[in-house]
């Protein structure tokens, strides 16, 4: 018994850390600053889609797929369930996105529509959850999460 108890602890205390390793973002300003990369990854990408240089495109995809399930991980931390739809519709946005510009051969009004659509799908969360600060800079809604 005291072993499989002890067996049970060291999972969960593996579960913990491995979980901690996947959660990137815990903290308000850590989601600030990915929230940031993923503006400046989707400024480069509507760049790129301008003149359907699709490389660029999947490049910058990748790093605003990577913002995203990071932020992802603090709405999950912060037990946000909306927010985690969120990020679960972008996500998705950014799935079909990606699947339309995977080749040199890319349908560029197909591709412009489901760019905005992922725009659409994170400003349902910035709805919510951001605000502008007086540089006009997005920041997480003061009073969003505990003492913030």
């Amino acid at each position: 018994m005291r072993v499989r108890v002890l067996a049970l602890a060291a999972v969960a205390l593996w579960s913990v850390a491995f979980l901690a390793a996947q959660g990137k973002v815990s903290t308000p300003e850590e989601l600030d600053k990915t929230m940031k990369r993923v503006n400046e990854a989707n400024r480069a990408m509507a760049k790129a889609l301008g003149s359907s240089a699709w490389g660029d495109v999947r490049t910058q995809l990748a790093i605003v797929k990577q913002g995203v399930t990071d932020a992802e991980s603090f709405w999950i931390l912060h037990k946000k369930e909306d927010a985690q739809k969120f990020t679960k519709d972008v996500l998705a946005k950014l799935d079909a996105f990606g699947k339309l510009v995977a080749t040199d051969t890319v349908d560029g009004a197909a591709a412009a529509v489901a760019a905005k659509e992922v725009g659409a799908a994170c400003r349902s969360c910035h709805m919510v959850y951001r605000a502008q600060d007086d540089k006009q800079q997005y920041i997480i809604k003061p009073g969003t999460i505990g003492g913030n």
